[in-house]
């Protein structure tokens, strides 16, 4: 009987440590979303005579209005997937950029969230309204 005490006490251990790792395995996790993949490339501002950047209205309208990141304390601006802080990050945007807004905000998190696109258009995603401000009408 004392040889097989080793042997069951070893036997044991091995159990119970499967049965602590087993617990400590991540949970399984839900299904891959069903959106495809985006690649989104950053680029600096194109030289003259490159090529043109889309045409957005230049004016606001109801339809949106032009305005710019400021406020960032020259951090940026993240531009998010949805209204909130929980979505994630698209790009951070510099202090300055151009974008246009469009209206409809969506509050979430103590913070009114506009979906807004570059003014390039190569971007699109939400941003929050305390790091905006309006351009004069006469911007172009």
């Amino acid at each position: 009987m004392r040889r097989g005490l080793p042997i069951l006490l070893v036997g044991l251990f091995l159990f119970s440590l499967g049965a602590g790792l087993a617990q400590l395995r991540p949970a399984a996790r839900s299904a891959p979303p069903t959106q495809p993949a985006r690649l989104i490339l950053i680029t600096r501002t194109p030289q003259p005579g490159g090529t043109p950047a889309p045409s957005l209205p230049l004016t606001p309208t109801p339809e949106g209005r032009w305005m710019r990141v400021a406020g960032t304390g020259g951090l940026g601006l993240r531009l998010r997937e949805g209204p909130g802080l929980n979505h994630p990050t698209v790009a951070v945007l510099p202090e300055g950029t151009r974008l246009w807004v469009f209206p409809e905000p969506q509050e979430a998190d103590g913070l009114r969230w506009y979906r807004a696109r570059t003014a390039e258009g190569g971007m699109e995603g939400w941003v929050a309204e305390p790091y905006l401000t309006p351009e004069p009408l006469s911007s172009p």
